[in-house]
């Protein structure tokens, strides 16, 4: 059942104020705690969770849980914060740092300069490095995930919502296309089989760019894929632009992702941006042996264990209502089968 405004969590530790916004996996809210700090909270869809079997649904908290562990260690001051994974009662949450400003969808119509945008591009691809070395992608990098807050005078963008990040190694669903955002997905995460990675960040970050140049949202990569839609260029645009910025631009929403650059890195060193990184900062608990890191060991195995019984006990129910089996000798032989759970 989705929160409502009042509602309070943890025995009123926090208490919500609204909802922000939910997409198929997860529902976000602002909360406010005892000491009014402003704070998001993010949990999984109680409609999607309805939805799915007993072990379906242990298998999705399961991952729910190891991918809010790993977010937690992609610190960096570009990142919005994410703080330690608690349980409100059948739901698991995730606490965030709530970054109060405007996102750059909010200045889509205003053309930036080459400087100012570049500014902005790298600190998020900085921040996506981070998040690519510890073997996530974001999946949904796009001008409204990109908030602008100021600190010391200068405004400075954080990369939000992780909602759809994914471990490199795992796929969460199976029907991407609820899940891309108009002209900054690229053309691999609307198929199943084709491998993502760095280079599909890169693509939106590319895309972004290209929004915060030309003010126009670039046509989607499904549209030049089956329609054969003509990507215009960001020059074609606005004559302003650099032939280097252009040019990486273009590559970087190369449809096919083998041309693409590999790594935000590399991608970020072809826009001439190779200046100092921005150093990561975080306040979270870091150290090997705290009681932090002990918590996510202890519990990833009690969730796991428990996604494991649920499976099974769902795959042994059918035959616990069956009547015993016949004698043997009255068993008429027959090639053996077997059932995928």
């Amino acid at each position: 059942m989705a929160w409502v405004a009042g509602d309070q969590l943890q025995g009123g530790k926090y208490t919500v104020e609204r909802e922000l916004g939910r997409g198929r996996f997860g529902i976000t809210y602002l909360v406010r705690n005892r000491n009014g700090d402003r704070f998001v909270i993010k949990t999984l869809n109680d409609n999607l969770l309805t939805s799915l079997s007993q072990s379906e649904r242990g298998r999705l908290e399961t991952m729910f849980w190891q991918e809010a562990v790993k977010l937690t260690r992609c610190k960096h001051k570009h990142i919005v914060e994410v703080a330690e994974p608690f349980k409100e009662g059948e739901h698991w949450c995730l606490l965030m740092e709530y970054v109060d400003g405007v996102s750059l969808a909010d200045r889509r119509q205003q053309i930036l300069s080459e400087s100012e945008a570049l500014r902005y591009i790298q600190q998020i691809g900085e921040a996506l490095t981070v998040v690519h070395n510890n073997r996530l992608i974001h999946r949904d990098v796009h001008p409204g995930n990109i908030f602008l807050r100021v600190r010391n005078g200068q405004p400075e963008a954080v990369l939000i919502d992780f909602g759809l990040a994914l471990d490199f190694d795992h796929i969460l669903t199976t029907n991407r296309t609820k899940e891309t955002s108009e002209g900054f997905t690229p053309p691999e995460l609307y198929a199943q089989s084709i491998p993502t990675g760095a280079y599909s960040d890169i693509y939106s970050l590319a895309a972004t760019l290209y929004v915060l140049l030309t003010g126009k949202t670039p046509v989607s990569a499904l549209k030049r894929k089956i329609d054969n839609a003509r990507l215009v260029e960001p020059k074609d645009l606005n004559n302003l632009v650099s032939d280097r910025t252009n040019r990486t631009i273009l590559t970087g929403m190369n449809l096919d992702p083998k041309q693409r650059s590999q790594s935000m890195r590399e991608w970020l060193d072809s826009l001439g941006l190779t200046g100092e990184a921005p150093i990561p900062v975080s306040t979270l608990p870091s150290k090997p042996n705290s009681n932090w890191d002990k918590k996510i060991q202890f519990w990833t195995v009690v969730i796991a264990a428990i996604a494991a019984l649920g499976a099974l006990l769902a795959g042994i129910a059918p035959f616990l209502n069956q009547s015993p089996p016949p004698s043997p000798s009255l068993i008429s032989p027959s090639p053996s089968s077997s059932k995928t759970p």
